[in-house]
């Protein structure tokens, strides 16, 4: 049974009143996507991949088996004006459909997050890996605050896989969720490097680098994620995945697991609501706006 966590009702920061004026940060249609960022053929890989996180039937090494070609893995502050205006001088549609795609993944995984901690204060967790669910909820609260100052989310409203979890209602099982995880979060690092990308061909420098400080985070929370399903070592890639060039490709990638957008996915789950206001996190991490 879903958890019903609140109704959106996020109001837009500072940031966004100039950002919004521009016609380039507006959503997409799928028809504008970016011509020179062809789609990976990893996609179906990446999807693959995801499936098998929550498949019983599925192993550690044939996880990381299917993830490892051409992919390590798949499956989702302050007013900046200075930054809001180099933000605003480029005309460039990659930067509008990755911050699309940026907030709404960020919903996604506080959303996410916060049905993980509700079941894992019903089950036995060891302190250690509560810990850090809680402090890396406490990083995607910073990053779904970061970027909703300058995007607005498609939906706030999503259909997570019970396979995510281990099963439905109460279920956590530690490992389900860490192939979940690992998964997912080597998602958010190739879509924080499109990010980068597409800021540096922007010209815009800061925004990049804010990329890279999230895509750094996102990258902890995968090796975290590795400790959860035993993986020697848990720090096992040289240099992080970049196998889909589209943000869009991203939000495919979770559908195809299973994830649904506003719409009920195609796997066994249960819909879940960004709750508002949004939980305030157990536990405090430095760092909590881009430098």
């Amino acid at each position: 049974m879903a958890v019903a966590s609140g109704r959106d009702g996020t109001e837009k920061g500072p940031g966004a009143a100039a950002l919004d004026s521009r016609a380039w940060l507006m959503p997409l249609h799928a028809a504008r996507e970016d011509q020179h960022m062809p789609e990976s053929t990893d996609v179906p890989k990446l999807e693959d991949a995801l499936r098998k996180a929550g498949s019983p039937h599925a192993t550690r090494r044939r996880l990381l088996e299917c993830a490892a070609v051409g992919a390590a893995a798949v499956a989702a502050g302050g007013a900046l004006e200075p930054a809001g205006a180099a933000l605003a001088k480029g005309g460039h549609s990659s930067i509008s459909a990755f911050g699309t795609v940026a907030v709404t993944t960020e919903a996604l995984t506080v959303t996410l997050l916060t049905e993980v901690l509700r079941r894992a204060n019903r089950n036995s967790v060891p302190a250690g890996d509560l810990a850090v669910f809680e402090g890396a909820f406490a990083a995607e609260v910073d990053h779904f605050r970061f970027t909703r100052k300058y995007w607005n989310p498609t939906t706030t409203k999503f259909w997570i896989p019970d396979a995510f979890f281990g099963g439905s209602g109460n279920t956590l099982d530690l490992t389900a969720l860490g192939k979940a995880l690992v998964a997912g979060e080597t998602l958010f690092v190739n879509l924080y490097l499109i990010g980068v990308t597409a800021f540096a061909q922007a010209g815009n420098g800061q925004f990049a680098r804010f990329s890279a400080e999230i895509a750094g985070v996102e990258s902890e929370h995968r090796v975290l994620a590795e400790t959860l399903i035993g993986a020697t070592p848990p720090n096992n890639v040289g240099f992080e995945a970049f196998s889909i060039q589209r943000p869009q490709g991203i939000e495919t990638a979770l559908e195809g697991a299973g994830v649904g957008f506003g719409k009920q996915g195609n796997a066994a789950g249960a819909f879940y609501q960004l709750p508002h206001p949004i939980m305030a996190p157990p536990i405090k991490i430095n760092s909590n706006k881009p430098k």
